[in-house]
């Protein structure tokens, strides 16, 4: 064979993706199997490894104990500290560990996380690296958690102060919504799990915008407790993987679900733990908003509508960082490099329907931020014209 001759080898697979999202009441109640179709009992011997976040150990950790022992079932329940602080490499070998010492299987047996966004986030990650992958459970237990995380494929951790700079796609194999765990969530990881809410329905669901507009103040005091709040749920839930699901690996970089998340990564990771990921991103969403109606796609009626239903759910309408010329640049410089060159950055041109633009004048930055910092100081209730375009 002469130096010039090549043989090449071009391998084509592809990989089958399933997994179960059951949303369902009383999920530790020992009536209740869900958690139990996971767990291999064929082995006396074999642990169940629960990983559940640290800060609902005095709310959840008996009750976890007990659904397991009810049903003969050795359950090893390690706490990990959550928040964006720990969301990083160090927790994430914790729970390799944890996995290590119980003995983790390949196939049988996965793992279950019990928590918030964050630590779902950590402990798939985990998953996804420990033995080149293995299955994983998630039990969300915050708003956020249950509309942004419960049929995502994503993992991921922080790393040198970037938000998610390393992540995989692992899907767990089941996630189990219960709206019940939200009865003892605070008032403001209630709120913050809006801002996800609203995303989604100003990308492709009016109905759920005009439920969260009218409904929003009650379902928070109530914890999802009223009427509508399973329909809002379920909703904001099937939107979702309705837009995933056809791209679930982010083939394409073109993805409405990206809206509200172009300005705000860089803000939040540098003001953590001022504000949370689901303030973070309305604010986001609002300021997005601004510039459809700067553009002429938007009526300033329904932007007054985004701001006054933030305002009255109880989401900030700003942040000083927001009117940061250099750091709104450096946000789309960061995007383009996330999307492959492209800033395909999400605009709403109706409430419910949504497009893109590929650019942002530094004009168009100076007009955007006066008019969010004169709506957010009257809350939603005045938006003067735009200056006129040049």
């Amino acid at each position: 064979m002469s130096p010039a001759t090549q043989n090449t080898l071009d391998i084509e697979a592809e990989l089958q993706v399933k997994y179960h999202v059951a949303i369902t009441r009383d999920v530790f109640s020992p009536d209740n199997p869900l958690l139990l179709e996971t767990v291999d009992r064929s082995d006396p011997a074999a642990k169940q490894l629960v990983i559940l976040d640290a800060a609902l150990s005095t709310v959840l950790r008996e009750r976890v104990e007990a659904y397991f022992a009810a049903h003969d079932v050795t359950a090893e329940v390690i706490e990990v500290d959550s928040g964006e602080i720990n969301k990083n490499l160090d927790t994430c070998l914790s729970i390799v560990d944890a996995l290590e010492r119980s003995g983790a299987r390949r196939q049988s047996n996965p793992p279950i996380a019990i928590g918030g966004n964050v630590l779902i986030d950590v402990a798939g990650f985990s998953a996804s690296i420990y033995r080149r992958g293995i299955p994983w459970v998630r039990v969300p237990t915050t708003l956020l958690g249950m509309i942004d995380g419960s049929v995502s494929a994503k993992t991921a951790v922080n790393h040198q102060g970037n938000r998610n700079r390393l992540g995989t796609f692992h899907p767990a194999m089941r996630t189990v919504v219960d709206t019940g765990l939200l009865a003892s969530l605070p008032r403001r990881h209630l709120v913050n799990g809006c801002g996800e809410i609203l995303k989604m329905a100003m990308i492709k669901d009016s109905r759920l915008f005009s439920l969260l507009e009218e409904h929003g103040p009650e379902l928070v005091a109530s914890h999802f407790r009223t009427e509508p709040a399973e329909e809002v749920v379920t909703r904001a839930i099937d939107g979702m993987q309705s837009e995933l699901r056809q791209n679930l690996w982010e083939k394409d970089l073109r993805r409405i679900v990206d809206y509200g998340h172009t300005f705000s990564p860089p803000i939040e990771m540098a003001v953590v733990p001022e504000l949370l990921h689901g303030e973070a991103v309305a604010i986001d969403c609002l300021f997005t908003a601004v510039l459809s109606y700067v553009r002429g796609r938007l009526s300033g009626t329904d932007v007054r509508r985004v701001a006054r239903t933030m305002h009255r759910v109880g989401l900030p309408l700003d942040h000083p960082l927001f009117y940061d010329i250099g750091m709104l640049e450096r946000a789309m410089e960061e995007a383009r490099l996330h999307r492959d060159g492209s800033l395909n950055l999400p605009v709403v041109q109706e409430i419910g329907s949504c497009t893109f633009t590929q650019e942002v004048t530094r004009e168009e930055l100076h007009q955007v931020t006066a008019l969010l910092k004169e709506l957010a100081q009257s809350a939603g209730e005045d938006l003067p014209a735009p200056a006129p375009q040049r």
